[in-house]
């Protein structure tokens, strides 16, 4: 249906609610099999290709009990996993059972009521869980578990699935019920999480490193490209039915342009009369008609919308289903949103989109898993924000970024085919503007377009890439040397920093490496009962690493470290003798 401005501010009538899935009811919960029938495979996922590589085929099963966005988000590690030969489970949230049938690879899907397994009950539901866990054992069976949340009950589940806790590839625990993370790049995941600041990798490519393992020899190729064609087909009665939602639109030359209005929190989101700005401008420049777009709880944002707009669109927010939200998309000349589920959504279909960063969102962990998408962060030196703390400059980054630079941009990108021909001065005033990228081995990255080209934030988040990679991968290996730093750019291995930032973080790293060489000297050899945690030298190290800001996930990731190695004295000093190597050369990168 086409909504025209109400004359009245009289209230809109509610449209349907959310299609997913309320809670099940009272009484001891059942595994829920989501497993699509021959005819709806055939709609939703088309010919899947056969396994290939030499890898023997197996079963594992993937734990990602997070946002919808982030569960997208593991369609590439699902899609290695099955180059790889491995038949693959997902368990998700029941809340996102419509799911089954978008996520190829995936099959059955696995839906754990989201009571089990919310944080605040963990202790009250916690036998439950365990029982609930056992009977799902009992029907799928899998030789290992991948999990991708960090929570006490997601580590719960994974350790009751797996055959045994050395199965859990990610975030399990140890025989005595504590906390482990098996892998260094699930290490680094967890403290990428609690430190954005420190944050280089796309969510996507670490899920892809924790699955990396069962990969076996085929790691290095099997990396799945990013962009369109991961998600599967979206079905034919989808597609009707969007075309049923669009087919009042008024008579438009470029068709339709989509805006997410809403975000998982009130601080992320763009306001309201921005995106009403935006709409006025495309309609009246390009006659272009703006689609809102969203669940039934955003229908407040929808009627503001509608209160404040003078131009026409046309509201589907609250009337589609996940398949539908997703054949909407395929209608659309662009994606406007602020940092959801539906930009993933978006990307894993190849559209074209704009997102807005606000708060504690920021493009190089969290953005679209898709080259060439614009996004935009505030010029504020507090962004991204820290998760446990309250803003207190009222939220100022929501609206930091006007709807006319984001107007500019998005006409430059409809009319020209680049996001660069609408950057102007005001622009970079106003918000850094990065568009996203593939490096050489298919991880995302996101290429500066403003002029912050130089700034020591864009640097650092660079420079971390270089060599977070490259300790990761080593450390992983089990390398004896740092792999050289062949075919880096000098301007990324080594950065012209401001002089001040350079004189900071280089001394914090230099002593962090004399440090690592001081427990070399003082502690070779080590018995292999050697506890690491509760070593004195080792607890100095983390707080001097805590000490310097941008090295928070380098501090959360010794402690990891440190946790991984308990018990193996040997391993943990070759782990250390290599890690004081790239160290090393990482400090001699600021002289």
């Amino acid at each position: 249906m086409v909504r025209r401005p109400p004359r009245s501010p009289a209230a809109l009538p509610l449209f349907p609610p959310s299609p997913f899935r309320s809670p099940p009811p009272s009484g001891r919960p059942r595994p829920v099999l989501l497993e699509s029938s021959p005819r709806q495979r055939a709609q939703h996922h088309g010919n899947l290709h056969p396994p290939q590589g030499n890898c023997h085929a197996s079963g594992c099963s993937v734990i990602n009990l997070n946002r919808f966005g982030d569960l997208l988000l593991s369609q590439p590690l699902l899609h290695d996993l099955h180059k790889a030969g491995r038949s693959t489970t997902l368990l998700c949230l029941e809340k996102y059972a419509d799911t089954e049938g978008l996520l190829q690879f995936a099959s059955p899907l696995l839906t754990v009521p989201d009571h089990l397994v919310s944080p605040e009950q963990a202790d009250a539901t916690r036998h439950e869980l365990q029982a609930w866990a056992e009977n799902l054992r009992a029907t799928v069976q899998a030789d290992h578990i991948i999990n991708l949340t960090p929570s006490m009950p997601a580590r719960l589940l994974a350790t009751a699935l797996a055959p045994a806790p050395e199965a859990v590839l990610g975030f399990g625990l140890d025989h005595k019920g504590r906390p482990r993370v098996d892998g260094l790049w699930p290490a680094f995941l967890h403290a990428a999480e609690l430190r954005q600041s420190n944050a280089p990798f796309n969510l996507a490519d670490m899920f892809r490193m924790t699955g990396a393992p069962l990969l076996g020899g085929l790691s290095g190729r099997l990396l799945s490209q990013p962009g369109s064609g991961l998600l599967s087909e979206l079905g034919t009665e989808a597609r009707e039915t969007a075309r049923r939602l669009l087919a009042h639109a008024p008579v438009i030359r470029h068709g339709f342009i989509g805006m997410q209005l809403g975000a998982s929190e009130k601080r992320r989101q763009w306001p309201v009369s921005h995106f009403v700005e935006l709409g006025k401008r495309i309609w009246q420049e390009e006659g272009i008609c703006p689609v809102l777009l969203g669940e039934a709880s955003e229908r407040p944002l929808a009627d503001e919308y509608a209160r404040l707009t003078s131009t026409p669109f046309v509201d589907v927010v609250g009337q589609t289903n996940i398949f539908e939200l997703g054949a909407v998309l395929r209608e659309m000349a662009m994606l406007v949103t602020n940092n959801t589920g539906t930009m993933h959504l978006a990307a894993g279909l190849g559209l074209p989109l704009l997102s807005i960063f606000l708060a504690t969102a920021q493009p190089c962990d969290t953005g679209p898993c898709l080259p060439g998408s614009c996004c935009l962060e505030p010029t504020l030196p507090c962004h991204p924000c820290p998760h446990d703390h309250d803003c207190v400059l009222g939220e100022k980054c929501r609206h930091h970024i006007s709807a006319s630079i984001v107007a500019d941009l998005v006409l430059a990108k409809l009319t020209s085919g680049q996001w660069s021909e609408g950057i102007t001065t005001s622009a970079c005033r106003e918000a850094r503007i990065w568009q996203t990228a593939t490096d050489s081995r298919g991880f995302i990255t996101t290429t500066c377009l403003s002029d912050h080209k130089a700034d020591d934030r864009t640097l650092w988040l660079c420079q971390q890439r270089v060599y977070w990679r490259r300790i990761l991968d080593d450390l992983t290996s089990g390398a004896t040397e740092p792999t050289p730093l062949t075919n880096v750019p000098l301007s990324m291995a080594c950065p012209n920093y401001s002089s001040q930032f350079a004189a900071r973080v280089g001394k914090a790293l230099s002593h962090c490496a004399r440090l690592l060489q001081t427990l070399l000297q003082e502690c070779a050899p080590l018995p292999e009962s050697f506890d690491p945690t509760g070593h004195p030298l080792c607890m100095t190290i983390l707080q001097h690493m805590q000490s310097c800001p941008e090295l928070a996930s380098m501090a959360f990731f010794w402690h990891q470290l440190c946790q991984h190695y308990q018990g193996r004295g040997p391993r943990f000093l070759q782990a250390v003798r290599l890690l004081h190597a790239h160290i090393l050369r990482w400090a001699k990168s600021f002289d």
